[in-house]
């Protein structure tokens, strides 16, 4: 009888051992499972367009959402005027880029034109505050206005 309590010991612990085994190896990486947004068309000068063909790399996940989110208004809302001189200086797909981007910072909570501003300088660092204010004003007015 004396011995029952280390033969209960030593099975305990083989089993906490085993069970600290199988977590360690079932949460080791196993490649990638998550799957990819859908890289979804919009109409862009006529023709159906993923955001894929029109920024002209594979889109991150953030601008894959966006655009599948408001694609479909970003042609004509770019070609509108409504984003002044410093957008038809940069051209359509930056233009449409920083109004995806303004569109996905806006509908994020806690987030702020501040937050745009630092996004937009990644691939326009000498734009202005009054540069992005239009992109950041309008496509929250025409793009992608807030749910009442």
């Amino acid at each position: 009888m004396k011995a029952l309590p280390a033969i209960l010991t030593s099975v305990v612990v083989v089993c906490v051992v085993a069970v600290g085994v199988y977590l360690v190896t079932q949460r080791s990486p196993h490649g990638d499972t998550s799957r990819p947004l859908a890289d979804t068309s919009a109409i862009i000068d006529g023709q159906p367009t993923t955001c894929t063909e029109l920024f002209g790399a594979t889109c991150s996940f953030d601008l894959q959402t966006e655009y599948n989110r408001w694609g479909e208004a970003i042609d004509s809302f770019v070609n509108s005027g409504l984003l002044g001189p410093y957008a038809r200086s940069i051209g359509f797909v930056p233009a449409a880029k920083l109004s995806l981007q303004a569109c996905g910072v806006s509908n994020t909570t806690g987030r702020t034109v501040l937050d745009f501003n630092d996004l937009a300088r990644v691939d326009h660092p000498d734009a202005s505050t009054t540069n992005l204010f239009p992109f950041w004003n309008a496509s929250r007015q025409f793009v992608c206005p807030a749910a009442p």
